[in-house]
């Protein structure tokens, strides 16, 4: 079990992993770098895997777990309150930067590959916005990704010199290719948008002017346009920007690396400049306040 819970957290990110009987668990780990991503094969005996709050920081990559479940046992996922359970044949997708539980009651043969958001530049919030759903890979660019990987999973030991490259390129256009399909038509041009903006806002987070109007302005479109595609989408622009900005703070607040920083330099560090909206923002998201966060992470033995 250890030497699955060290090999997971060195290949993508820390990771707890526990089994319900440590002493018959076993795990058969072959791990590769594919290009810049990282790709791994692992067999094993029923586990449970978390991606803990405790455990992310703000030095973290930011990665998107991508899994194709071979075999037929079920694979729990629980991601940001949504829950799904993967069979044989399945890709279930994790982002990284948020906690999440992966259980395999039954043993798993899984193929995992950690990517950068950077690698899938404007689908990145596509593909991270399908996190913990069940993506049967049974046709189309789904299909073609799952074979991919199936050969990939067998062939991590081969691949060396510019082929790791080469592979590592077909790899990210699979994947984009895989997770951005849908239905032609007006949609189509309407999610892309909701992409490059997502994009655009994320590079410019720290910038505190930035709001619906310069949004908008900077993609050619009215704020009641840009207001309206983000009603699709579930959650108002400024409520998405609001929960990333603190989502980033929160992080920032947990990782001893930025102690010697004060809650409100953390804060203006991703836009946000006025401490009593920084203090009521943190209370209504997390019903803690930065000094809650700071203290309850240095509390010894304080459930993560």
């Amino acid at each position: 079990m250890g030497q699955l819970q060290t090999a997971a957290s060195s290949i993508l990110a820390p990771l707890a992993v526990t089994a319900p009987g440590v002493d018959g668990f076993h795990a058969d780990i072959d791990a590769a770098a594919v290009g810049r991503a990282a790709v791994a094969r692992i067999r094993g005996s029923a586990h449970l895997v978390a991606r803990t709050p405790r455990a992310i920081t703000s030095t973290d990559p930011e990665l998107l777990k991508v899994t194709l479940h071979r075999s037929a046992g079920p694979a729990a996922a629980d991601q940001g309150g949504l829950q799904s359970r993967a069979h044989g044949g399945d890709f279930v997708v994790f982002d990284m930067t948020r906690p999440y539980r992966l259980a395999v009651p039954d043993g798993c043969d899984v193929v995992a590959v950690g990517i950068s958001r950077t690698e899938l530049g404007r689908h990145a919030d596509t593909v991270a916005r399908q996190a913990a759903r069940r993506l049967p890979a049974d046709a189309g660019a789904q299909a073609v990704l799952s074979a991919f990987l199936q050969g990939l999973g067998r062939h991590l030991d081969e691949l060396t010199g510019p082929a790791q490259a080469h592979v590592g390129d077909a790899l990210v256009s699979l994947l984009i290719a895989a997770f951005t399909e849908s239905a032609p038509g007006r949609m189509d041009t309407e999610t892309d948008l909701v992409d490059r903006i997502r994009v655009y806002t994320l590079a410019n987070i720290s910038e505190p002017s930035l709001c619906v109007d310069s949004v908008a302005a900077a993609h050619g479109i009215s704020a009641r346009q840009l207001h309206r595609l983000f009603h699709r989408t579930g959650t108002p622009f400024a409520a998405w920007l609001r929960q990333e900005r603190l989502e980033r703070i929160r992080r920032d607040l947990l990782d001893p690396a930025h102690d010697g920083r004060t809650a409100a330099a953390v804060a203006a560090r991703w836009g946000i400049h006025d401490p009593r909206h920084l203090a009521r923002a943190l209370k209504a998201h997390y019903g803690q306040s930065a000094r809650d966060l700071r203290q309850g992470r240095r509390q010894p033995g304080r459930p993560p």
